[in-house]
């Protein structure tokens, strides 16, 4: 199977959240109870991720030469090339955390995982969320039950203007740049974001209709921690069975405490 991608355009985007609805459907996901937090800063709901919702559309305010408008983002996993939540999991040898590299999708094994919230704390973007009731982590997972069986994601199938499109990886790259020129031509100034960043990139592709100053909640540059081998190195001689939730969280807070020191001694 060629390597997959899926291309998130937000230029044609309505915020119609067919999309949120579908993976509600797809994945059996419960409602959960939202209230208006406009004076918060957002519109969406709910205001963020959750056990119990994979993917929102997020809506943005934004001044452009004096005029209002409204801008929208698909918030959910992008996906990484090099996911560093795989590599942040103390599951071994079979990871809790799991990347099928064909399709791209990295989706979470419920039965292995121990709900340390390694991977929320090694994500660049702290997409994977952790359910306090079954203590697993939750996000979304590219649809891999549907992609492995020759069909789209959820999300994708029911965007009615397709601004999601899921296909071949390098097909998907084209698709972006083409979006881009497009909106370009309309006197935009696009981003594609989640080609290059990270080094790999990510196997989901942005093509943002204004600059990342009107996103402030994606980073710029998005970078994993630098003591991911330090939690790597704590945790090896505790051996599978010793892995606890809380076990796990004390190791992580232990690489914290290292970090800020590090970070101190680099500032004085």
């Amino acid at each position: 199977m060629a390597a997959k991608g899926m291309l998130l355009d937000m230029g044609k985007c309505i915020g119609c959240r067919s999309c949120q609805v579908a993976c509600k459907q797809w994945n059996g996901l419960p409602a959960e109870k939202t209230k208006f937090f406009a004076a918060e800063g957002g519109y969406q709901n709910p205001a963020g991720l959750s056990p119990k919702t994979y993917g929102l559309v997020k809506f943005y305010e934004a001044t452009d030469e004096g005029r209002l408008q409204w801008l929208f983002r698909v918030h959910s996993c992008l996906h990484c090339v090099d996911p560093a939540c795989v590599k942040a999991c103390p599951v071994t040898p079979v990871k809790a955390m799991t990347h099928v590299k064909e399709t791209g999708s990295v989706y979470v094994n419920r039965e292995l995982c121990v709900g340390c919230g390694a991977c929320h704390e090694y994500c660049p973007w702290n997409i994977p969320q952790i359910d306090p009731v079954a203590e697993k982590s939750t996000k979304c997972t590219l649809c891999v039950d549907r992609v492995t069986n020759g069909l789209e994601p959820a999300c994708a199938k029911a965007c009615p203007t397709g601004a999601i499109a899921f296909g071949d990886y390098n097909k998907i790259l084209d698709m972006a740049r083409q979006a881009k020129a497009r909106l370009q031509a309309s006197g935009r100034h696009p981003r594609i974001y989640g080609e290059k960043e990270l080094g790999t990139g990510t196997r989901k592709i942005y093509v943002l209709p204004a600059g990342l100053d009107f996103y402030p909640d994606l980073p710029k540059s998005p970078s994993v921690p630098d003591d991911l081998g330090l939690l790597q190195e704590f945790l090896r001689p505790m051996g599978t069975f010793a892995l606890t939730a809380a076990v796990v969280g004390l190791v992580i807070a232990k690489v914290k405490e290292v970090r800020e020191e590090q970070r101190a001694k680099s500032t004085r």
